[in-house]
């Protein structure tokens, strides 16, 4: 696990700079995920950074343009695809 995050740990991911804590964990395949409280979805604990107690939200008056907002969106849908990926592979175990 990356540093030492543990439930309630305030984490960043590293790929997009979501800010949440954690709410629990899971072990798939070898490796550790995180539950986000403020995305709702699963991070691999090897792409977390944790953060300070001190870490406050911020308010961004950063305008984003089409391709920040493509790319943006595309991280999503990789995460997205990872994540099903993982679960399909638990749930599709082939039998003797």
């Amino acid at each position: 696990m990356n540093g030492d995050i543990e439930v309630g740990s305030t984490v960043r991911y590293t790929n997009t700079g979501t800010i949440g804590k954690v709410k629990r964990f899971e072990e798939r395949d070898h490796e550790t995920w995180a539950l986000v409280d403020s995305t709702g979805m699963w991070y691999s604990t090897e792409a977390l950074e944790l953060l300070g107690a001190e870490v406050e939200k911020k308010e961004w008056n950063k305008e984003l343009s089409l391709e920040d907002l493509k790319r943006l969106e595309e991280r999503k849908l990789d995460s997205i695809s990872h994540a099903q990926q993982i679960l399909e592979a638990e749930l599709c175990e082939s039998g003797g």
